[in-house]
């Protein structure tokens, strides 16, 4: 299985704008932000990332809140830390950032914020642009034949906007989740018409015929975008 899913990676890199050398790799965290913390926290994350220190963290960072769940997840907001390459990682977890800003923020978040999940995870087709989109929506996969999918995912890509994204989970996932499909626009609105238009080209009914049998989708979430920091 680990070899199948290795060569996977390797074709969708292959035609994707990721170069092997510098494969990226991103954190996100699911967590509750309490209701009367919410300002607060977005506050202090702002002061942090748009301080000298937060301006050189090696990361692009989005905070969205969660807009649609199954009401199995009772995680309020998303905290994603999207690094170029594994390099970015090296000092992950080693603490509060060396500002007071940086204590500041960490000090909100133990007082307002619960960390229900983190999942490390590696885009395999992806546009770093599309971070500033206002509305994501989220499946989460269970992909058990990833060649066959993978075909099917780049030609529906390629025949409907081209800016559907697929990730790889590597640690934290749910039970059975081993893959993520992601669908990016500037709002909700934008979003349902770019859906419309996708089923009406009958594209959706060619790729689920392709990828029959190779995957199933285990839950989705919705997420409207708060802020994005370092996306230069």
């Amino acid at each position: 299985m680990k070899k199948i899913i290795l060569t996977l990676a390797m074709l969708l890199l292959t035609i994707s704008n990721i170069q092997a050398q510098e494969k990226s790799y991103w954190a996100c965290m699911a967590v509750t932000v309490d209701n009367w913390g919410q300002t607060p926290f977005v506050d202090a994350l702002d002061n942090f990332m748009n301080s000298q220190v937060g301006q050189l963290m090696p990361y692009t960072v989005t905070l969205s809140e969660v807009a649609f769940t199954n009401g199995n997840d009772s995680s309020t907001h998303q905290l994603c830390f999207i690094g170029e390459n594994a390099a970015s990682f090296t000092t992950w977890g080693s603490g509060p950032p060396p500002s007071m800003e940086g204590l500041a923020l960490f000090m909100t978040i133990d007082e307002y914020v619960e960390f229900d999940q983190i999942v490390l995870g590696s885009p395999l087709i992806f546009d770093p642009t599309n971070l500033s989109n206002g509305f994501t929506v989220v499946w989460a996969m269970d992909v058990s034949d990833p060649a066959t999918y993978a075909n099917g995912f780049v030609e529906f890509n390629n025949s409907t906007t081209g800016t559907f994204e697929l990730h790889e989970a590597i640690i934290g996932a749910k039970d059975g989740v081993t893959h993520y499909f992601v669908a990016r626009q500037s709002d909700l609105g934008a979003w349902l018409e770019a859906r419309e238009g996708v089923f009406a080209s009958g594209a959706v009914e060619q790729f689920q015929s392709v990828i029959s049998g190779s995957a199933d989708i285990l839950f989705n979430v919705g997420f409207n975008l708060i802020k994005s920091y370092n996306t230069d």
